[in-house]
């Protein structure tokens, strides 16, 4: 699960990297996008000029006292520098929090994580 924002360079920057990975890792693993950003139209905006091939759908936290509790529930606290990776097992157990941007070289390690 990707936590991420419009407003946010390295986040925008990684989606290319991580629809890449979607698609390399299709079956063996999913991945959901969830936007905090405050407004939804700067969502919107956002996926309405993705180009082919871009992120096209994203869940999102509407700012306010359940987004909040939801993050803290999700232990990355209540205002989260973005980006944000939470991996989670099969029965939605979380499994490991990765803050800060992934790096392509990230693969590898992926891999042997959703292959063990």
């Amino acid at each position: 699960m990707n936590l991420w924002a419009a407003w946010c360079v390295p986040c925008k920057e990684e989606i290319p990297t991580l629809l890449r990975w979607r698609s390399e890792l299709a079956g063996k693993l999913e991945f959901a996008f969830v936007s905090l950003d405050d407004d939804q139209r700067q969502l919107e905006g956002f996926l309405a000029a993705q180009p082919s091939g871009g992120l096209r759908a994203s869940h999102w936290l509407e700012d306010g006292d359940e987004r909040e509790r939801w993050l803290e529930g999700s232990s990355v606290g209540r205002d989260p520098d973005l980006p944000v990776q939470l991996l989670l097992d099969p029965a939605g157990k979380l499994r490991c929090i990765i803050r800060g941007a992934i790096d392509a070289s990230d693969l590898p390690e992926l891999r042997r994580i959703v292959s063990g």
